[in-house]
């Protein structure tokens, strides 16, 4: 009760409060963070589809931005964390897209920025670039991902990208055909296991 207490409390917070939560380990603020912004990640990734990539990678990728933009959002930065955020999904998933493309290795001035002040996400105007951060970054990035692949049953995972995009518990249970209790069991085993380190 107390659980669920404190995610319909989540619920008021702003996206730069549970950005914070989420940089001090709070997993039920990402849950409440990403199903804000499953639609835009969707949105974001609409005109790659139908390309090699899936359209669950594509959703993947835009989560990894998304978890980027949570990592290195500054208030004093100049932009609002949605816009921030935007940046971010839409620069992760452009990249996924040219990897899969096989064109990573692309000079940089071929590289378009995405925001005004032609920086890459994570890093502000006057700010350097630091490549250990990003190294350590990119791994942590790399290890939500296998998490997200590999660490949850495709049960999980089928509940937990219906429940991100805004689906209820009894719209998530007829969707995979199971009852609302076993979509509810299947998030609350989701939410533990993302409060284990991975």
């Amino acid at each position: 009760m107390a659980a669920e207490t404190h995610n319909n409390r989540m619920e008021s917070y702003p996206d730069q409060q549970l950005a914070a939560l989420v940089r001090d380990g709070d997993p039920d603020a990402f849950l409440e963070l990403t199903s804000r912004y499953m639609t835009l990640i969707r949105a974001k990734a609409a005109p790659f589809h139908g390309t090699m990539l899936e359209a669950d990678d594509l959703c993947q990728e835009g989560l990894l931005g998304l978890l980027d933009a949570v990592r290195s959002f500054r208030e004093d930065g100049g932009a609002s964390f949605r816009t921030y955020a935007g940046t971010c999904i839409t620069n992760r998933i452009i990249m996924a897209y040219r990897w899969a493309a096989g064109r990573k290795n692309l000079p940089l001035n071929n590289f378009v920025p995405l925001n005004e002040e032609g920086t890459s996400c994570g890093a502000f105007a006057g700010e350097e670039v630091n490549p250990e951060k990003m190294l350590v970054e990119e791994e942590d990035l790399h290890l939500l991902k296998q998490f997200i692949s590999r660490g949850l049953s495709k049960m999980e995972r089928q509940v937990l990208m219906l429940y991100l995009g805004g689906y209820s518990y009894k719209e998530i249970a007829d969707s995979l055909r199971i009852t609302s209790k076993a979509a509810d069991n299947a998030l609350q085993r989701v939410r533990r296991k993302l409060k284990e380190p991975f």
